[in-house]
């Protein structure tokens, strides 16, 4: 019988929607449509550029890679398909370019083409199986279920550099780079056909293509055994979190901080670098994980101790603070301000109007995802009174708190006034949110909202009045209108710019007579999301970045020691790497740091902390969305930059961000740096002020009737700006 199978009838093809999901590009992306066109432009052409090869041969294990399970001599099947170089050839001239839109669409074009090799590759595995009698026992792809030497033995059997001119390199790595590898396990029992990809023991989480059933989890804790269901793509972390659980992960659950311990006792689970990072020999024998790292592949039994998130740092200051001593006053209002991810609420005597105490907790929805999209699609998916209930008893606690710590009587509280961005306004209310999500973004309801505290909050503890203050658009809410309302835009003739910095990028351009809004999709990457090391503001977090020399110099949160990088660690870093010219402007990262990244600092237990090319992409992105959406309200306002006289930053990054080094990356323009003004909580600013001036509510509806929002994801000119803004640097 042959032991070399060439595999004919292969040919590259692709899916419009895969791609594009590939690049996590979707319908309110800020370049869905240039990618659309530029898809559509170039897609037959890369097909034409793909030269899809494939060979199998049946063999032996060699010595050199043979494992615990799967000996030397262990019959087995090698698997190599190509497509050539060609695409990735495009990819990488498009990046070359500074033509970011063309380089990541080739590069997600050239991983779809490569994965529609798959299907013919399984049907001549079946030919080969049925031709030797055997079946497939299990598929192993490196690194993580056999060495990456694996590689470079298929490469010698198959003699691929003879065949297809394939090449490999000392580290293993297939030139062209778009080629894999698989090694199949053979078995003598021919019914067994087990060579499909499982993405459930795949360690690349974050792929795009992740496709993996449900899994049962028993959870003990204590005396207390329940079951949950892990999602196909979740951690056993964020399952725990979603059923009500809370494991403490600093790091963003990304595999970094050793906080989210779980002891596995019954069923297997991989063993990942992290866990032998974060445990010893004898603690991983004993079934200690990083939660975060779990993937579960079949039931398993685990028991956890709960952790604290209490060191969190949560933003209450504002430019409106009147700080007093607590005294007996003839009543007492509450200001709240519901973030996506802290809460924020102030204790504000009625004849004094000062601030009198103030509470801050964690969003307890954050256990239904980060962002308002999450949150949006889970109460579609079902969970809209599990989300409600959720942020009911988080402002019941937190009112509670407050008014045992002030020690007054809660029959005194007469009001509470709530600014909120639109989602997490419907989500309180319990309203549908099935069309804030989808073009045209249609909310329920954002205008002034009134009820007594037991319609709105749930509870009768208080018979105070609860006012949800009105929002704009589904996009642009009552966090941003209450911040307007705060910073005094309706009683300036002096045209002013509002910038909430944040996932969504809120910001407002105007004066009392006329106001544009927006918001901007620029990403996590300003709170440490999408970031290799990046984190929350959490004691430990790089939050400042000097580099003079061969050493960076830098500060962390409370002065601890090191763990990770906050937003404005992310800012400070690229700033310096850019002055120091070990980032270009176009964003290409010095060749000494362009593979492993550069280092900033060492944890306590010797990791390296390093800033990744990945990284600089990241803040690229983000900034540059900050500011096209800046450039496209002043050209749509019809002014120049010269004629905006205040920039007010507001929100928790904006709050610490160095404005200096935000101006050298280019994320506002030159014109802006001596005008900017750090805010603070400007939404509890807001629900502050409301609650001490008569004249409130006719204020905040001039606000809302003189806004206009502006569409970004179809105006020309921000697509333009957002495209060169990518440069770091004033334009």
């Amino acid at each position: 019988m042959e032991k070399f199978y060439e595999i004919d009838g292969l040919a590259a093809k692709l899916n419009k929607q895969s791609v594009l999901k590939a690049m996590e590009c979707y319908e309110d992306s800020p370049v869905y449509e240039e990618v659309m066109q530029e898809y559509d432009e170039i897609h037959e052409e890369m097909l034409a550029l793909a030269e899809p090869v494939g060979i199998l041969g049946v063999g032996t294990m060699p010595k050199e890679i043979a494992t615990k399970a799967y000996k030397e001599g262990t019959p087995i099947i090698y698997a190599v398909i190509s497509i050539g170089d060609g695409i990735k050839q495009c990819s990488t001239r498009g990046f070359q370019e500074g033509d970011y839109v063309k380089g990541m669409l080739c590069d997600a074009i050239a991983d779809e083409a490569l994965f529609s090799l798959e299907g013919r590759m399984m049907e001549k595995l079946q030919e080969v199986c049925s031709e030797h009698h055997v079946g497939i026992l299990k598929r192993l792809e490196a690194p993580h279920d056999i060495s990456m030497e694996s590689q470079r033995k298929a490469w010698e059997y198959l003699e691929l550099q003879k065949r297809f001119g394939i090449d490999i390199s000392s580290g293993y790595m297939f030139d062209p780079v778009k080629t894999s590898c698989q090694v199949f396990i053979l078995t003598e029992d021919e019914t067994v056909f087990k060579a499909q990809h499982d993405c459930r023991k795949c360690p690349n989480v974050n792929c795009k293509m992740r496709n993996i059933p449900d899994t049962e989890v028993t959870v003990k804790k204590g005396e207390e055994s329940r079951k949950i269901v892990v999602k196909g793509t979740e951690s056993l972390m964020s399952a725990l979190i979603r059923e009500g659980y809370y494991i403490s992960a600093p790091c963003g659950g990304k595999g970094r901080c050793g906080k989210c311990g779980i002891r596995v006792l019954d069923g297997e689970v991989l063993i990942t670098p992290e866990d032998e990072k974060a445990f010893s020999k004898e603690e991983l024998e004993q079934g200690w994980r990083l939660s975060c790292e779990v993937y579960p592949m079949e039931e398993l039994t685990v028991s956890f101790e709960l952790g604290d998130e209490s060191q969190f740092e949560i933003l209450s200051e504002h430019q409106n603070e009147n700080n007093g001593e607590i005294s007996e006053e003839s009543g007492y209002d509450i200001a709240v301000d519901i973030g996506t991810t802290t809460i924020a609420m102030e204790l504000i005597g009625r004849d004094s109007k000062r601030s009198l105490h103030t509470v801050t907790a964690i969003n307890g929805q954050r256990a239904y995802g980060a962002d308002v999209i999450s949150r949006i699609q889970a109460s579609i998916d079902g969970k809209k009174e599990e989300l409600q209930a959720s942020i009911r008893k988080d402002l019941q606690n937190g009112i509670q708190r407050l008014v045992k710590e002030a020690g007054i009587p809660a029959q005194k509280v007469g009001r509470v006034s709530i600014g909120g961005n639109t989602t997490m306004g419907h989500l309180l209310m319990g309203y549908d949110c099935d069309t804030l999500g989808v073009f045209p973004f249609t909310p329920v309801n954002i205008d002034f909202i009134k009820g007594s505290y037991e319609e709105i909050i749930g509870s009768s503890e208080l018979s105070a009045e609860v006012i949800l203050l009105p929002g704009i658009s589904t996009y642009v809410g009552g966090d941003i209108v209450s911040g307007l309302y705060a910073c005094g835009f309706d009683k300036t003739d002096e045209i002013c710019l509002l910038v909430d910095l944040g996932t969504n990028g809120e910001m407002a351009l105007g004066n009392k007579d006329k106001i544009l809004v927006t918001s901007t999709a620029a990403g996590p990457a300003f709170e440490g999301g999408n970031i290799t090391w990046g984190m929350g503001s959490v004691p430990g977090a790089i939050c400042s970045v000097k580099i003079e020399g061969d050493k960076p110099e830098i500060m962390t949160i409370q002065d601890k020691a090191p763990v990770g990088i906050c937003g404005t660690g992310v800012v400070e870093t690229v700033a310096e790497l850019v002055k120091e010219e070990l980032v270009e402007v176009t964003g290409l990262m010095d060749d000494d740091y362009f593979d492993d990244g550069y280092p900033l600092a060492e944890t306590e237990d010797g990791r390296e902390i390093v800033f990744t090319q990945d990284d600089v992409r990241e803040i690229q992105l983000a900034k540059a969305a900050v500011r096209a959406g800046m450039e496209t309200l002043v050209v749509c306002y019809g002014i120049d930059k010269s004629q905006v006289k205040k920039v007010y930053l507001a929100g928790g990054f904006g709050y610490k961000l160095d404005k200096n080094k935000a101006v050298e990356i280019g994320m506002f323009p030159e014109e802006f740096r001596d005008r900017i003004e750090t805010v603070g909580n400007s939404s509890l600013a807001g629900a502050m002020e409301y609650l001490g001036d008569a004249c409130s509510e006719e204020r905040i509806g001039r606000l809302t009737a003189v806004s206009e929002e502006i569409n970004l994801s179809s105006d020309k000119f921000f697509n333009e700006c957002y495209m060169n803004s990518m440069l770091f640097g004033d334009e």
